[in-house]
């Protein structure tokens, strides 16, 4: 059986200086996840995260679990195509967009205040401003060119489906491996809703829903991917889920 386990990052520092870093929060919320795989028997052929340091931190705390049970733990490796889209991508689109649509400029503004103040809002102001943006990514395709396209980025992330159905270069049994892959909202969405035939909308809209560190399980059977489980939570209390 080939298996792909993707869990998305803890949460990150998005009301500060630097969003590629974990808050305590995430920190706590990666090694509640990291225990939960070990003491429920999962072993990996492959650990992976897609560069960021928000990932890596995640991954880490997840190996340092594993090690702390005397549990096997593969070798990390990076893959690009876990990586989420660059913030480069929110700053040029935000410069845009804070001159001439209204709605944009209103919350962006109202999110400048929450991050200061540190409110209880702020991160479903910066949800409403990443989804003003991506609508705008998308809509551009190609014709952006200020940093990586959507259409570049969708077929960067979906490429590491066709790389995942196989072992790497004959160093894995071909026929029955498990990769981990830390990775962030983007790509978990993109992979998942490509394996359910969603249409582009419908896929980008599971973004809301992707947790930190939540647990998403694809099987690859018969030639094709099949998502069997999305935004599994099962280390953490209802009180403890965050999304941004």
């Amino acid at each position: 059986m080939i298996e792909l386990l993707l869990v998305r990052h803890g949460q990150a520092d998005s009301a500060g200086d630097n969003y590629d870093q974990l808050t305590a929060i995430g920190y706590e919320q990666a090694r509640r996840v990291g225990e939960w795989l070990v003491t429920h028997g999962y072993t990996f052929s492959r650990a992976l995260h897609g560069g960021l340091q928000r990932q890596e931190q995640t991954l880490a705390a997840i190996r340092e679990a594993y090690e702390r049970h005397g549990a096997a733990f593969p070798e990390i490796a990076t893959d690009a195509a876990f990586r989420e889209f660059d913030i480069a991508i929110w700053n040029h689109l935000a410069r845009r967009l804070r001159h001439g649509h209204a709605e944009f400029h209103a919350l962006l503004k109202a999110w400048n205040v929450a991050r200061r103040e540190n409110a209880v809002n702020k991160g479903d102001i910066f949800k409403r401003l990443t989804g003003i943006i991506l609508g705008e990514w998308v809509k551009l395709g190609d014709s952006f060119t200020e940093a990586e396209s959507f259409p570049a980025f969708r077929a960067r992330v979906l490429s590491a489906m066709e790389i995942h159905s196989h072992g790497a270069s004959g160093a894995l049994d071909a026929e029955n491996h498990t990769t981990l892959a830390v990775t962030s909202g983007g790509p978990i969405a993109l992979i998942t809703g490509h394996a359910l035939g969603l249409d582009l909308k419908r896929t980008l809209g599971l973004m809301r829903r992707i947790a930190n560190t939540s647990i998403h399980r694809l099987l690859f059977e018969r030639g094709e991917w099949d998502t069997v489980a999305f935004n599994m939570l099962p280390h953490m209390s209802k009180e403890a889920i965050t999304l941004v």
